[in-house]
């Protein structure tokens, strides 16, 4: 579940407090509920090192186990599992890139008292929760520290963010206070480092959004694969453009292609399916729908599989160490962009001669916008994205004719009507076609 709210400094809570704002009803006796919850969390913090809570709570109406994963802003993504004495399986499997294998103990004990109201909004649904929580919360392990406080919190129901103006006319402006867990653990938490130069910043930008990505890709979450795949190319061009590790760029590399083959069976089925969806009924000969289905589908779950295989591995845990710790110090980063951008004249040259391929050309216009990113060189960027998109649509009908012909071989193997896949040949083709025609003299 999503989930959406603010903090607010110590002030009386009772229904009074919010009677008369603008758009909300108070509701409720502001009944008291008592939450015990241990957090868990490995030796040297992970989890919470990254904004990550795992925890195991006692009383309310949500006693189990809670991961939360933020989002960015105010919200949060919260997964639920049922109660157990140990962290159930399913939701360590979830933070493998966070622990990296690395066991998971109990770190803090937290204990709130709690007042709750609802807030209704104008159609008379639940808009909102604000609560008074008056906290215990200690450390565990081989020392214990102990800090009580108080807090108000606002949490989103049905509401949108007009709730929180509402309430902020009222309670002021949001506090700055971190999450419970984060407040207690305080200095244990190191800060990160500011990054050296900009590139840096930039990578590393990069290796928070491959493991933002990655619990998502072991949920299955939409466009997870394609966003961590981006991400490590993205580094890996910068390392190639600026002379970064060698190792480093091999072991990028092969995480790519672990999630290129996953993410291209994906692109490929969609598109194809959606150009079947395009074609008039009477052109759509045989079971052509559901012949797709038998051929990627199977594909599909094997490279599923194998990427998460690769995401449960040593060597994939070590290489997002390595990327913890990666900082690139470039000399002379402008002149080794030009080199980088140079590339792709070179493989035109290349393609003019007969010599190399309009891939071969994307290839070099994709690391040629990702340094460029890097140093903040907008307009590059923004021409080589542009070509790579082009010549990207170009290779995907590439491939796409490719697997067309296979499948409508084997469709006449099996005695069935091949035409659909030929009539869908061609569109590619044609496709094709105009995306040379676009780039001019170049081919």
């Amino acid at each position: 579940m999503r989930e959406t709210e603010r903090k607010y400094e110590p002030t009386d809570t009772e229904v009074g407090l919010l009677a008369g704002v603008k758009g909300v009803t108070v509701v409720g006796g502001g009944e008291d509920l008592l939450l015990e919850a241990v957090y868990h969390d490995t030796a040297d913090l992970a989890l919470a090192r990254r904004g990550v809570t795992l925890r195991r709570r006692t009383g309310g109406d949500d006693a189990g186990w809670h991961l939360k994963l933020p989002l960015g802003g105010d919200s949060r993504d919260e997964i639920r599992v049922k109660d157990a004495k140990r962290v159930p399986k399913e939701l360590a499997d979830l933070v493998l890139g966070l622990t990296r294998g690395e066991p998971l103990a109990p770190v803090a004990h937290i204990r709130t008292k709690r007042r709750r109201w609802e807030l209704l909004g104008r159609d008379g649904e639940v808009a909102a929760e604000v609560v008074q929580d008056d906290v215990v919360a200690q450390t565990l392990g081989e020392s214990a520290e102990v800090m009580t406080w108080r807090e108000v919190e606002v949490e989103l129901v049905a509401g949108g963010s007009d709730v929180f103006d509402a309430v902020e006319s009222r309670l002021g402006k949001p506090s700055a206070s971190p999450p419970k867990l984060m407040r207690l653990l305080g200095d244990r938490l190191p800060k990160m480092p500011k990054p050296p130069n900009r590139i840096t910043a930039y990578v590393r930008k990069q290796v928070a959004e491959i493991i933002r990505q990655d619990a998502r890709v072991r949920q299955d979450g939409e466009d997870s694969v394609h966003r961590m795949r981006v991400a490590s190319r993205r580094i890996r061009s910068v390392l190639q453009a600026y002379k970064g590790s060698r190792s480093l760029r091999e072991e990028l590399r092969w995480l790519g292609g672990v999630l290129g083959e996953a993410r291209d069976l994906e692109v490929l089925h969609n598109h194809l399916a959606q150009e079947v969806d395009a074609l008039p009924d009477e052109l759509v000969i045989g079971n052509v729908r559901q012949r797709l289905t038998e051929t990627f589908a199977p594909r599909q779950q094997t490279a599923r599989a194998q990427v998460l295989e690769a995401l449960r591995s040593k060597r994939y845990f070590t290489l997002l160490n390595r990327l913890d710790a990666l900082a690139v110090r470039p000399a002379k980063a402008k002149r080794r962009l030009r080199k980088t951008a140079e590339r792709v004249d070179r493989a035109w040259r290349d393609v003019d001669r007969a010599r190399g391929t309009l891939h071969d050309v994307r290839k070099a216009a994709k690391r040629a916008r990702y340094a460029a990113e890097a140093l903040d060189k907008k307009k590059l960027a923004r021409r080589m994205n542009e070509l790579q998109k082009r010549l990207g649509v170009h290779q995907d009908s590439i491939v796409a004719r490719e697997e067309l012909r296979a499948i409508g071989v084997q469709s006449h193997l099996d005695g069935d009507n091949a035409y659909t896949y030929g009539l869908l040949h061609g569109r590619e083709m044609n496709r094709a076609q105009r995306i040379t025609e676009s780039l001019g003299h170049r081919v």
